[in-house]
């Protein structure tokens, strides 16, 4: 889901998309519609003479006898377009970039030649959508190669981090990195910028393409609620009866939550001293309401400002809920508000929960951040008295100014 945590990269992960893919992958994109038929690959992998690959279609995986470097594929799809990764191992958690391949499948005959070395450097024929995909993957390398330095600095400093990590060592070293990282990150701004627009400008280009759909997916959420639907509009409507764009869809619908003028989202809970909060509690004032981790380092940055505008307008009517993301660490969350010193307002979890023992959801509607469509971190949203919505604010520094006005405007002339 968007919004899920990462406790080293922030919500503005450097393989965002990657990441995004193979999660979508491994979900499955099974669909309602009736089967579009078969689909074939013949392929040949160098490096391996006998052995076998794997291969991943929703929530199934199979395993492919490669013999005298030969090996065949196939397989029902329910879309003209269907998502596949072929594999060195069966283990999605030991996936590296070199160790396997997405693929995009459709309902005809396909050649794909792999080398077992390198699966990212196979090359699949026959599929029109495949073809898209290479396309776009060869813009974002151009786009990444003028940031090289900046993405070996990066790199260098996530490796420092995962060493440091691996060998244990204390929160304050692992701080410290955390803020080199967020250093550097801010370097490769224009690169994340760059890609933005480039894959925003390759969906506007090629509307009829499935890859343009699946794309989307990922970038839906740079975009305010009426550019979101306009964009959706313009996809092909073949691709708009599978789950893949009936889930986009929803989500995108869901955008009207926790923007300026909608009712606030309602929430009922206990707050880190064990004590019952609702949004009703609130009524009557302006709550400003800060969307957090502990290990999100622009959040923890941003508090020596929100305990300045706390004291200078609590006494005027303003309070803020902070709402944070460590559900799954509390004890780094109840640290985090004691060394920032921000216990002066009250702080609940988010109520995100999964089955146990897997990435499925469940009790979503108890999820604070689901009732306000909170998809990155630092996310604040000002609500009036009455409860509805003022302004939200995505913790940029044009937003953060916006947010000092908008308090300036309704505090300081009382």
């Amino acid at each position: 889901m968007i919004g899920n945590s990462n406790k080293f990269n922030s919500m503005k992960c450097l393989n965002a998309i990657k990441i995004a893919i193979l999660i979508l992958l491994f979900q499955g994109f099974s669909t309602e519609c009736e089967a579009q038929g078969k689909y074939e690959i013949n392929g040949a992998v160098s490096g391996i003479t006998n052995g076998q690959i794997y291969v991943f279609s929703g929530n199934k995986m199979d395993s492919v006898q490669v013999k005298d470097g030969k090996f065949q594929i196939s397989g029902e799809i329910k879309e003209p377009v269907s998502s596949i990764a072929i594999a060195q191992n069966s283990d999605p958690r030991k996936m590296s970039q070199k160790s396997y391949l997405q693929l995009f499948v459709e309902a005809r005959p396909m050649v794909l030649q792999l080398n077992y070395t390198d699966f990212s450097e196979g090359k699949l024929t026959g599929s029109k959508t495949q073809n898209d995909a290479v396309r776009y993957t060869s813009l974002i390398k151009r786009i990444q190669s003028k940031y090289k330095k900046e993405m070996e600095r990066f790199e260098s400093v996530r490796s420092k981090y995962n060493a440091a990590a691996a060998a244990k060592k204390s929160d304050d070293i692992l701080e410290a990195i955390k803020l080199e990282d967020n250093e550097v990150r801010g370097y490769l701004e224009p690169m994340f910028n760059e890609i933005k627009d480039s894959t925003l400008k390759f969906i506007r280009e090629n509307p009829q393409s499935y890859y343009s759909l699946y794309l989307f997916t990922m970038s839906f959420r740079d975009l305010n609620y009426k550019e979101a639907q306009s964009y959706f509009n313009s996809l092909n409507p073949i691709y708009k009866k599978g789950k893949l764009a009936t889930d986009l869809l929803e989500e995108i619908e869901g955008m009207k939550k926790g923007i300026a003028g909608a009712a606030a989202g309602d929430f009922n809970t206990k707050d880190i001293n064990g004590n019952p909060i609702k949004l009703e509690d609130f009524k009557g004032q302006y709550v400003l309401i800060d969307f957090w981790a502990s290990w999100c380092v622009p959040c923890r940055k941003g508090n020596p400002h929100l305990l300045k505008l706390y004291a200078k307008y609590k006494p005027k009517g303003l309070e803020i809920l902070g709402v944070s993301d460590d559900d799954r660490d509390e004890d780094k969350w109840k640290k985090a508000v004691e060394k920032d010193g921000i216990g002066v307002w009250r702080h609940v979890l988010r109520g995100l929960e999964y089955k146990e023992g897997t990435h499925e959801r469940i009790n979503v509607e108890r999820d604070i951040s689901e009732g306000y469509n909170i998809s990155s971190l630092p996310t604040k949203i000002l609500v009036g008295p009455d409860g509805i919505i003022i302004a939200r604010y995505n913790g940029s520094e044009q937003d953060d100014k916006k947010m000092d006005e908008d308090l300036a405007l309704i505090f300081d002339k009382k």
